[in-house]
């Protein structure tokens, strides 16, 4: 699908920006790194691999002109032009466009997805401080990402295996939007409910489709009305990482109202390692590969908001096992002193920092805490945490200084991490970038220096 020729006298979404015939006299030559399927008229429909010229753009989406060869051997070509994701493809010598990784949030950082059996593990592709070298979990460097994938593809090098062949399947960033042309507001007749993935006592989460192309979930509000959910719709409006769940839209203007965002069809870290739980198969560099991915998602929102619910629940996974926090129901925007939360709302007690029973201001050190009442989640294979304690027990002896045991199976290393999250003074606990390098250490620490 895509426009070929337009005849119109004005402005239209068939037509490129209006900066684009600046754009036109310097040829851009794209490659797609992805599949994108077409999800209105004006888009163009993509094959992972295609070579496009970018003529045009917006804030979130590209104009593109692509050529391909007449069918049946006829002479000529064929012009298709229409709009595509920002994320979706890259310049066609850049290091994006290799077949082995995949670009990350930031310009300096990319991912190599790897499969191991029957686990994803996600290592960042670092560049040096002159962007012109590159390493993976050691620093070993390599003047080209060539010679890295070539020397990861003899020696295993601190990796979970030897690379053999590009992935098949990786995870395809969310678009920002949901069209070039969608605000935030979008009708209910574009959303159409297709079965229902969860309920709690404010919503309900439906897999469903808007424009009846693209697959979405819609969080649908129990008899909420809208001041109360407004917090809510503007922190995830500007939360854009590749470890947080992307909002798409909303629908305020008649009852139910809903938001509108990625669909996680795998769901949550919390189902995902009980459905492990019997076999007890998952390796303790994949379990700490997930709650690197949820510090770096932290880094990102730690000095915007405090999210107040961090917890494995919270957590849901792509298909390539890739970690987004979600659920930012109980998040505030991070104003000191401004994070009391009222006593008539249902919190999540057994994850709660010790200053929250005093009635102290919430901040990014008590979701600090609850990082590692997760971590215990994650070690455990998903248990709840304090086996065998009543909530208000749990409170009483969180004040009185106690802390909870070494979870059966969990290595020293990273039970005195733990303990670091659990510090009284919130000042005392690190900040998740400290967490994130003291976890990224355990990865590559031989299991004999673990125990």
């Amino acid at each position: 699908m895509g426009n070929s020729m337009c005849t119109c006298k004005r402005c239209c979404p068939c037509c490129p920006p209006k900066n684009e015939e600046q754009s036109l006299s310097r040829k851009r030559v794209f490659k797609s790194i992805y599949d994108y399927p077409s999800r209105t008229i004006w888009d163009l429909n993509l094959k992972k691999g295609d070579i496009l010229e970018v003529t045009g753009e917006t804030e979130y989406w590209l104009y593109v002109r692509r050529r391909t060869a007449k069918a049946n051997g006829s002479k000529g070509f064929v012009e298709e032009k229409g709009y595509v994701p920002k994320d979706f493809i890259k310049p066609l010598d850049s290091v994006e466009s290799e077949p082995f990784t995949s670009s990350g949030e930031v310009a300096t950082v990319l991912s190599l997805p790897m499969w191991n059996g029957l686990h994803a593990r996600h290592y960042r592709v670092k560049r040096g401080e002159n962007d012109k070298q590159f390493f993976l979990v050691h620093h070993t460097t390599f003047q080209t990402l060539c010679e890295l994938i070539e020397f990861y593809s003899k020696n295993e090098g601190g990796l979970c295996a030897k690379l053999h062949e590009p992935c098949v399947k990786l995870d395809q960033p969310a678009p920002l939007t949901l069209s070039f042309e969608t605000k935030w507001e979008v009708e209910r007749s574009s959303l159409t409910k297709i079965k229902k993935l969860g309920s709690g006592e404010f919503a309900e989460v439906w897999q469903g489709l808007w424009n009846n192309t693209t697959e979405v979930a819609i969080k649908e509000f129990k008899d909420v009305n809208y001041s109360n959910i407004k917090t809510e719709i503007d922190i995830m409006k500007e939360l854009h990482h590749e470890h947080l769940l992307k909002l798409y839209a909303v629908c305020t203007n008649s009852e139910p109202m809903c938001l509108v965002t990625e669909l996680m069809k795998n769901g949550s870290l919390k189902q995902f390692l009980i459905s492990h739980k019997e076999k007890q198969d998952l390796e303790f560099s994949i379990m700490m590969d997930f709650a690197v991915q949820i510090t770096e998602g932290m880094i990102y929102i730690e000095n915007k908001i405090v999210h107040r619910d961090l917890r494995a629940d919270n957590i849901l996974l792509t298909d390539m096992q890739c970690c987004k926090i979600a659920d930012f129901g109980l998040a505030e925007i991070n104003l000191a002193g401004s994070h009391r939360i009222s006593s008539d709302i249902k919190v999540p007690v057994k994850w709660m920092a010790p200053e929250i029973f005093e009635n102290e201001a919430y901040t990014s050190k008590s979701d600090v805490w609850s990082f590692g009442i997760l971590l215990t989640e994650i070690v455990t294979y998903g248990d709840d945490p304090y086996p065998g304690m009543e909530k208000m027990s749990c409170v009483r002896s969180i004040q009185r200084g106690e802390r909870m045991e070494r979870p059966a199976g969990c290595p020293e290393a990273l039970y005195d991490i733990m303990l670091l999250c659990w510090r009284s003074n919130p000042e005392e606990r690190p900040t998740f970038t400290e967490l994130r390098e003291k976890l990224m250490a355990l990865i590559h620490e031989p299991d004999s220096e673990l125990e």
